[in-house]
């Protein structure tokens, strides 16, 4: 987003917005019935431990009905760990515990 940051229209000031919450910081999606992790935002919890295309599988023993319930399981309050069941496309699955923390992304 820009913002005229004067009275002369040749300049223009970057803004960036950001969103702060506790989590694990990934972007998921719903992708042919699915919830996959769409990115990984750098420097979070999940850095390391999910990749983009992981399918999620299960939160904490659970397979919440709706992208929005899946994204509710996978916040919580900073140092609470959450337990999520991944499969990634090549093949194999896996159960990562990832202790959630706050997350600035930045849009």
């Amino acid at each position: 987003m820009y913002r005229l940051g004067s009275h002369d229209c040749d300049a223009y000031q970057r803004v960036d917005k950001a969103y702060t919450y506790s989590g694990i910081g990934v972007v998921i999606e719903r992708h042919k019935g699915q919830v996959v992790v769409r990115r990984v935002l750098r420097g979070s919890p999940a850095t390391g431990k999910l990749h983009p295309g992981a399918r999620l599988i299960a939160v904490d023993g659970d397979d919440p009905p709706k992208l929005e319930d899946w994204a509710s399981a996978i916040r919580g309050a900073p140092g609470t760990t959450v337990d999520i069941r991944v499969a990634y496309p090549c093949g194999g699955s896996k159960t990562v515990s990832i202790t959630r923390d706050v997350v600035r992304m930045t849009y």
